[in-house]
């Protein structure tokens, strides 16, 4: 099941900075404070896109004052609801959401979606690591799909939130190698520390999660990575695909404006971080979380958007994901 095929079939390329565009951002003065919402808890990867945003605009002198606040839970839905709700038209508040939030929206049947907000800027693309416990006696793919198909019930999968990315690949995956996706157990877990205990102690059997989540539980050897979600494989890791399995998916963040926000203010806070995407200290963040800058801006994020909600739906709908 091959989700990326899908979309490049109806996607165009992404956005580029025109000429007249980059003039228009160098001329965007410096704002004096932004406020980011994050529905999630500290650690997760919104939390660090969130950071490494707030970082690089004070860094570059693009806003004077960055705070966060935070509202978890069920994969950024109720956060979503409460932007909507409170947010409404202010001008220096802006989420950060992903396909994460596209998943949970359509599992729990969530009535307020990101059709409800303004995109602004689609920033990175993060691949998934599949990883089990060090000890585990899943050495590769093969053993992982032997398993799925000769024990279902024997597998305790873990990552974020229900109908996340994480949920959403552990399901692609199960069907890819002929698996009952529905015997398949999914434990939803906070970010962060949480998630790789829980795996380093082998109360899950496998573990799904961005590589920038799982990178210090690989490098102290805790854990183990047996395959990426990549097209091809990365950071010494072997895809999916070369393993036999033909399933790829990419989990992109990015930043949106609140309902109510006008047209003129929602282009201002465009050019902001078409500024900073062309900035040092991002790229330098870009390659210590070992994220994919993938930058679209605007109607064309606005455009990926749409596709994508509709894929999470098709995606929660055909694997009969459960919350």
């Amino acid at each position: 099941m091959d989700r990326r095929d899908c979309l490049h079939g109806l996607l165009g390329c992404g956005l580029g900075l025109s000429p007249f565009g980059l003039a228009l951002a160098q001329q965007t003065p410096p704002r004096p404070r932004l406020k980011l919402l994050v529905p999630a808890n500290p650690g997760g990867g919104w939390d660090q896109t969130a950071k490494a945003v707030a970082a690089t605009l004070q860094a570059a002198k693009l806003v004077e004052q960055v705070e966060f606040e935070h509202k978890p839970g069920k994969g950024g839905a109720p956060g979503l609801a409460y932007f909507v709700d409170k947010y409404a038209g202010d001008p220096n508040t802006l989420m950060v959401g992903g396909m994460v939030m596209l998943g949970a929206v359509a599992i729990n049947h969530s009535p307020v979606d990101l059709s409800r907000v303004q995109p602004v800027a689609k920033l990175t693309t993060d691949y998934l690591v599949v990883a089990v416990p060090k000890d585990s006696p899943i050495r590769n793919v093969k053993a992982l799909a032997d398993r799925m198909k000769a024990d279902p019930h024997s597998l305790v999968f873990g990552g974020g939130s229900a109908g996340g990315v994480d949920h959403m690949l552990m399901g692609m995956i199960g069907r890819s190698v002929g698996a009952d996706v529905g015997a398949l157990k999914y434990t939803p877990t906070s970010a962060g520390a949480e998630f790789t205990d829980l795996l380093r102690k082998g109360t899950l059997s496998v573990g799904i999660a961005g590589y920038s989540e799982f990178k210090d539980a690989l490098a102290d050897g805790s854990v183990r990575a047996i395959a990426i979600s990549s097209r091809a494989g990365l950071y010494g890791l072997p895809s999916l695909r070369e393993q036999g399995v033909a399933t790829d998916l990419g989990n992109w963040r990015g930043l949106f404006a609140p309902p109510g926000l006008p047209a003129e203010q929602v282009e201002g806070w465009i050019r902001l971080f078409n500024r900073m995407a062309a900035a040092p200290e991002w790229k330098a963040a870009l390659d210590k979380n070992n994220w994919r800058g993938s930058p679209l801006y605007g109607a064309e994020f606005r455009n990926f958007v749409e596709l994508e909600q509709t894929t999470a739906r098709v995606i929660v709908h055909l694997l009969k994901l459960q919350a």
